[in-house]
């Protein structure tokens, strides 16, 4: 019997946008995990195109057209290939304005629970918006917890020692 551990890859689903804190979260979550052996956090904002519209001024619907305008079609379906190779997704429900709604994070969640049956952690931040509250998320939420430091410590907990 092999006695190493499964690796996990752990895909952080979540608005990106000009906020910084959405990326902030990301980068919280991910250095939580760095000298775990075997996990590997799944940063879709971790590549050169993200840290680019890192800096993009204005508001949500100006950093979509950027977005849209830079990335073509690629961005839907490389999250798609990195969501199906992952076994937990941490989504990230808050962080929210109206011109700058979940879509990709729906879709993502869609993919994990209903495609993939991967686990999913949802994260509030404390929020009460749509995202936080809405039925069909708390579907496909496997928990759904108020705090970053929550969804760690549910990974550490459920995931790890096997």
């Amino acid at each position: 019997m092999n006695k190493d551990k499964k690796n996990h890859y752990i895909y952080l689903a979540g608005n990106i946008s000009e906020d910084v804190k959405t990326y902030e979260w990301r980068e919280q979550f991910s250095k939580e995990f760095e000298d775990v052996s075997n996990v590997r956090v799944i940063n879709p904002c971790a590549n050169g195109f993200n840290r680019q519209m890192r800096n993009n001024d204005g508001n949500g619907l100006d950093f979509v057209k950027k977005a849209k305008k830079l990335s073509q079609n690629i961005l839907r379906a490389k999250d798609y290939q990195l969501i199906k190779i992952c076994s937990i997704v941490i989504a990230h429900l808050g962080y929210t304005k109206p011109e700058k709604p979940l879509i990709g994070t729906i879709q993502e969640l869609t993919w994990a629970h209903d495609v993939f049956y991967i686990p999913i952690i949802g994260v509030t931040n404390g929020e009460d918006n749509s995202y936080t509250n809405h039925p069909w998320i708390d579907e496909c939420c496997s928990a759904k917890v108020d705090t970053l430091e929550e969804a760690i410590m549910l990974v550490k907990t459920f995931f790890l020692e096997f």
